[in-house]
């Protein structure tokens, strides 16, 4: 794997983890459509913070960079198929 790709993922697994996690329990108790809204919100405010504080990074570049990958490989997966 390529080491921006990984050190991408290093620092975006945590926040899927933990949103998954309380993702679920806000589900159980208050419905979709306000785990949705509100466990996204929640996420990205903790996600800025510690990108800002800790990474010491600020913007999308690693989101940005997640999602073109991901575009990427699934154009290909699609012309292979075609």
């Amino acid at each position: 794997m390529e080491a921006i790709l990984k050190s991408t993922l290093k620092r975006q697994l945590p926040y899927l983890i933990g949103g998954t996690i309380t993702g679920i329990i806000i589900t159980y108790y208050y419905g979709f459509l306000f785990s949705i809204i509100v466990n996204s919100v929640a996420w990205f405010v903790i996600s800025t913070v510690v990108n800002k504080y800790y990474w010491n990074y600020t913007g999308f570049k690693d989101e940005m960079y997640l999602v073109s990958k991901y575009v990427v490989n699934r154009k290909k997966n699609t012309s292979k198929k075609t």
